[in-house]
């Protein structure tokens, strides 16, 4: 395993190995497994059992928060906003049981680790769904007690994705969002980068969830970080562990395209569309596949079978609307329009763009496009924004 700058004594232990019990770390484990197998409704059973076994201890009600949680970004696709009401609550009750049982036991730092990661993922989420101060300070929030944990237990290596998030995402955030630039942030990028690559290696819980934010920073990292390579092994490591996961699959094409190896995205992505029509995936999986398509025929210099395979993206839908990858897809659609020279059609696209409610954030790229047509080469990114 290797050995990372600044790691504290490892014969330094605090927190009561007793407070998780093999059983528990059994379903929390399975838990985790099941979210990123997306199984959750077997992954919320999981955190109940863990629950069963200590009502009075965080985690398993932590585990319901994360099931909320990637309910809302990956089952619906940010589409069902219904969702956020159950991840609220389970947010917030985590948090409540978290100070309960520090009040008896307050030098554990899985429970104040159990905090920091409710505050966090809610961080996460306000970003995701472009609420930028309110993230800033949910992040906040969540670095405090994250800091305790670490504190209280330096080589609790799970807390140390709070850390690792903190410092990179505060950065690029006060780079790129002017109302934070005004507020003080003591983000370090490439530490922030570091600390994630130690979870990855080290970490119990969160061991995955450090490479698949790595993954993100090394595909997208605009300020000099960014190593599509690195991040097509790492995917090649969670793909072998969850091989029928949705999840890990399009993050993978991601990686790919990012890397120019578009064979690779198409080849990839005919695999996915196939296991959406076979049931295998849910069937909005079928946008993300789509739009992979497309981007990669695209990059290869087959537009016409590109945007055939975006009008395919703009007909999959989620409890009768569009899903966000349909929407995306008309965005998609209107930019390879004007590369292509039918500037008419891409400005029916746009504007049926902007004739939706702004639900994912895409009214100002559409409105760009609108004014001015798309003179990018190629496909840009595959993922809305």
């Amino acid at each position: 395993m290797p050995v990372f700058a600044g790691e504290p004594d490892p014969s330094i232990v605090t927190t009561d190995p007793n407070a998780i019990s093999p059983e528990m770390d059994h379903w929390l484990m399975k838990g985790i497994d099941d979210i990123y197998r997306m199984r959750f409704d077997d992954a919320e059973a999981d955190a109940r059992k863990v629950i069963a076994l200590n009502p009075a201890h965080p985690h398993g009600y932590m585990g319901l928060a994360g099931v909320a949680w990637t309910r809302y970004v990956y089952e619906s696709d940010q589409s069902d906003p219904s969702l956020l009401v159950p991840f609220e609550k389970a947010s917030n009750e985590a948090i409540a049981v978290a100070q309960r049982w520090l009040k008896a036991h307050p030098k554990d730092g899985e429970a104040y680790f159990c905090m920091g990661a409710a505050d966090g993922i809610a961080s996460r989420l306000a970003i995701i769904r472009h609420e930028w101060v309110k993230g800033y300070w949910r992040g906040r929030d969540a670095i405090k007690t994250t800091r305790q944990a670490v504190k209280v237990d330096p080589h609790l290596w799970d807390a140390y994705l709070g850390l690792g998030m903190y410092d990179y995402y505060s950065e690029v955030l006060s780079r790129s969002i002017g109302v934070l630039a005004r507020i003080v942030i003591r983000g370090d990028r490439l530490k922030g980068i570091q600390t994630l690559e130690m979870v990855a290696a080290k970490g119990h819980y969160s061991a995955n969830n450090a490479k698949i934010l790595l993954v993100e920073i090394y595909t997208e990292d605009p300020y000099g970080a960014k190593d599509p390579a690195h991040a097509v092994e790492i995917m090649k490591d969670l793909r072998a562990q969850y091989p029928d996961s949705a999840m890990m699959h399009s993050a993978q094409l991601v990686a790919m395209h990012e890397a120019h190896l578009y064979p690779r995205v198409v080849d990839g992505a005919r695999d996915y569309i196939a296991r959406v029509k076979s049931g295998k995936y849910n069937s909005i999986e079928g946008g993300k596949g789509w739009v992979a398509l497309g981007c990669g025929l695209w990059n290869l210099g087959r537009k016409d079978e590109a945007l055939a395979a975006f009008r395919e993206a703009q007909k999959v839908k989620y409890k009768g609307g569009l899903s966000r990858w349909a929407a995306w897809a008309f965005v998609r659609a209107a930019n390879l329009e004007d590369v292509m020279g039918r500037r008419e059609d891409a400005k029916r696209d746009y504007k049926f763009v902007l004739s939706l409610p702004d639900t994912w954030g895409f009214y100002a790229l559409a409105k760009a496009g609108a004014s001015r047509p798309y003179a990018k080469p190629g496909s840009g990114p595959i993922p809305p924004p």
